[in-house]
């Protein structure tokens, strides 16, 4: 009696041990998963400790919203700034109308980018215009490449168009060539304007009103101001205001390539086009595509809307990551102190 005893007992035993090894593996699974989804949680906490005793010293930051796999799991504001209030875009708006740009293109009102200036809008030229800037073209004007002479951040140029009544045909027919179409890189704001100028005039309707019917409707973007410049027609180049939230649905429009919730809004060729390198651009971030800018966080590629005083949409599509962030507008040093925050903290949240 006792050997059969023993002998079950031992069968017993031999029979429960791939039990107790399927128990014991999905033990450590879940406790391996638990540790990573603290170690993400640090990295989130580390990101907003590093920011909160910046703005110590600074107070600057306006807002921190990360989205991972399409889920927001960071969002915060700073120094009294709220989800609903609206953030001046600065130059956030030139990406914004590179969009608009393609889905114009996309629906048939522009043919393609490669059309030129002087035949979209032949009303600004006169027959002292030489034929440099007549070979002016839509993708001169998205790659920053047109060749005028022109100091972005100041001088009588720069002044002039400002002040002018027509600023479209101020540049065209007083600021001078300086070089060939497309071959040097010099950041121009009036460029992006003369973008929102096509669009008003094929679309047959301001700016604003395309942006609402064509991308901002779609993407349920509610609140939005934008400023006119003395023409009447919306600054393609700057002074769109907008939520943090409403930022975030434009860079996710751009990590899934045109799509929102399976409508296409702009085409995925459009979005390809827009993003890929075609001049290296300011150095501290890097190239430069359709009026957005590239930079390379390690080894990971990134496409950014970028704004003056620190406004950002963010995109790093390896790790399907979007990260919004504004600041103070008026305040050009905070401008880069993100890039420390995705290095530091957001890149280690979200790699494998």
């Amino acid at each position: 009696m006792k050997n059969n005893e023993k002998g079950k007992t031992k069968d017993s035993r031999i029979k429960m041990k791939p039990y107790l090894i399927k128990i014991t593996l999905l033990t450590l699974l879940f406790l391996q998963s638990l540790f990573a989804q603290n170690v993400q949680k640090n990295y989130l906490e580390s990101a907003d400790l590093f920011l909160t005793e910046y703005n110590k010293k600074n107070h600057l930051t306006y807002s921190l919203l990360i989205n991972h796999k399409n889920k927001i799991v960071f969002e915060k504001y700073y120094n009294g700034f709220t989800k609903d209030k609206l953030n001046n875009l600065k130059s956030v708006t030139k990406s914004i109308t590179s969009i608009l740009t393609g889905i114009a293109i996309d629906r048939g009102l522009i043919k393609n980018e490669n059309k030129k200036i002087s035949n979209l809008l032949p009303e600004f030229f006169n027959d002292k215009i030489n034929n440099n800037k007549r070979n002016i073209t839509l993708i001169h004007a998205l790659t920053m490449s047109a060749g005028f002479e022109w100091n972005n951040f100041g001088g009588k140029l720069r002044s002039g168009w400002d002040k002018s009544s027509e600023p479209t045909k101020y540049l065209i027919r007083n600021v001078p060539m300086k070089n060939e179409p497309g071959k040097v890189w010099n950041y121009n704001s009036a460029l992006s304007h003369l973008l929102s100028d096509v669009i008003r005039k094929y679309f047959g309707n301001n700016t604003h009103n395309f942006a609402e019917k064509y991308l901002f409707n779609p993407l349920e973007i509610k609140n939005i101001k934008w400023q006119k410049r003395a023409d009447g027609n919306e600054m393609g180049n700057s002074e769109l205001f907008m939520s943090s939230r409403g930022m975030m649905k434009i860079g996710l429009l751009i990590l899934n390539e045109g799509n929102w919730n399976g409508q296409q809004i702009v085409s995925k060729k459009w979005i390809a086009k827009s993003t890929q390198k075609y001049f290296d651009g300011f150095p501290q971030i890097g190239g430069y595509g359709y009026q957005w800018h590239l930079r390379n966080f390690g080894n990971y590629k990134s496409v950014m809307a970028v704004g003056w005083g620190g406004q950002f949409i963010i995109i790093i599509p390896e790790l399907e990551l979007v990260i919004v962030n504004t600041s103070k507008w008026n305040v050009a040093k905070s401008t880069y102190i993100i890039f420390d925050v995705i290095e530091k903290f957001i890149i280690p949240y979200a790699e494998p």
